[in-house]
């Protein structure tokens, strides 16, 4: 997987199709560098570069869609790392997401510390 590079029209339709507001390290962290695989992380990337990938707002609707979660990252076993959204406002924390136990777990201040921390450690543990 390469890096997909969002424009700040990538980002827009993003938060409008999801009604949400995504977190400005993020969105700034998507602008330079892009979704695509970082060490020991995938990114989901804002926009579908191609008809074979697969972007945020495919990841966080219909039957994938985690109410008051936006997911920007797998972890490779079925479960993601995102955002709690209160009031469509997501929050700056990472979060872990288990679909097996419906739990969401901190992981993180804010996704600039959870990108470095988790791409430079290969699986969940350790944190």
């Amino acid at each position: 997987m390469g890096s997909w590079i969002a424009s700040d029209d990538d980002l827009t339709r993003v938060e409008t199709e999801l009604g949400v507001r995504l977190p400005e390290k993020y969105k700034q962290f998507m602008k330079v560098f892009g979704g695509g695989v970082f060490v020991h992380l995938e990114l989901i990337p804002p926009a579908s570069p191609n008809s074979r990938t697969g972007d945020l707002v495919d990841l966080n609707s219909g039957d994938n869609e985690v109410p008051g979660f936006v997911c920007v990252a797998p972890d490779g076993a079925g479960n993601h790392w995102g955002f709690v959204t209160v009031d469509g406002v997501c929050r700056e924390q990472v979060s872990y997401y288990s679909f097996e136990d419906e739990e969401i777990e901190p992981e993180a201040d804010d996704f600039l510390e959870f990108v470095s921390w988790r791409g430079l450690h290969a699986g969940r543990e350790g944190h």
